[in-house]
């Protein structure tokens, strides 16, 4: 009696590649995502309908490509996340840039859009992919939304204070690719004592700056801003820190602000804004543009103070 075959069942693999499509092209080197976002704006801003386009970076923040996820209707465009997420990981993207466009020119957000974005930042987060903006385009118009400036999303700051954290990166990746432009950079120095290192939940060392009130009666806790170890150095003295960021970039602020109260104690939140850096450094440098006077006045109360005899207690008349 012959001997039943065993059935033998296939499992095929499948080879998954990226296929280039349409071309944009730029004057200037595309080497920050803000050079992305003028090239897509142009080119968002002529559809008709709705679009939700994907814009892949690498670690240093470059732009790898994009990617037309959806094309909806005149005012909604569908996209699964998980659709979002394929060119992303199949160009071993570090992050992305989320941009879709308004036809009728209002770049103002919907809830629609504002949940989509909160549902890529917790995908992202998973995966390992930080979104770093959702950019809105008015049509025609090309007027444009940021839900980062805007601070209408929580992106989180561990991922998210992008232009500092990459400050360095982003400054040595431009000057390799149009060496022929010299970046021009602003100096911060600041004392010892407002620095803070810490490191990130993904092993990032960062030092968190503060900047002292302007107002001495002010005292609400001091704003901050986060740039990457690396970037801060001690001056020669050894007293004081400095380091340097771009003069054009802008820089996240926080500042704390009393929102109310609850069972007796104090509420605090966190306000943030982007602070053109120029402006940061005469922020976290206010002390050096106080008059000469001023300060010697203040100096001269203090010795004043300091130089009074104490008070005698009347101890009664002397016999």
């Amino acid at each position: 009696m012959a001997e039943k075959k065993q059935r033998q069942y296939k499992l095929h693999e499948v080879c998954i590649r990226l296929a280039e499509g349409t071309t944009l092209y730029s004057t200037e080197p595309m080497s920050t995502p803000d050079r992305a976002v003028d090239v897509m704006r142009r080119e968002l801003s002529q559809y008709d309908r709705e679009v939700l386009c994907v814009v892949n970076l690498n670690s240093r923040l470059k732009p790898i490509n994009f990617n037309i996820v959806s094309v909806g209707t005149i005012n909604q465009s569908l996209a699964d996340i998980s659709n979002i997420f394929k060119s992303c990981l199949l160009s071993n993207a570090s992050g992305l840039l989320l941009m879709h466009n308004h036809p009728s020119g209002d770049p103002t957000p919907s809830q629609e859009d504002i949940a989509l974005t909160k549902r890529v930042i917790a995908a992202g987060k998973l995966m390992g992919v930080s979104c770093l903006d959702h950019v809105i385009i008015g049509g025609q118009n090309g007027a444009t939304y940021s839900m980062r400036e805007e601070k209408i999303v929580d992106f989180d700051p561990a991922n998210y204070g992008l232009v500092a954290e990459n400050g360095e990166r982003i400054m040595e990746e431009q000057k390799k690719y149009d060496g022929s432009k010299k970046i021009e950079e602003v100096t911060l120095h600041f004392g010892k004592g407002t620095a803070e290192p810490f490191t990130t939940k993904d092993g990032k060392e960062m030092v968190r700056i503060t900047i002292p009130n302007q107002d001495r009666n002010d005292h609400t806790p001091w704003a901050s801003f986060v740039l990457p170890a690396k970037a801060v150095h001690e001056n020669q003295y050894g007293k004081g820190l400095w380091a340097k960021i771009p003069a054009d970039g802008t820089t996240t602020v926080t500042k704390p602000y009393l929102a109310g109260q609850q069972d007796g104690k104090n509420i605090w939140e966190n306000e943030k804004r982007a602070v053109p850096n120029r402006e940061l450094k005469g922020m976290v440098e206010f002390y050096k543009t106080q008059s000469r006077d001023s300060v010697l006045g203040q100096l001269g109360e203090k010795k004043a103070t300091d130089r009074k005899p104490p008070v005698k207690q009347n101890a009664g008349p002397e016999l």
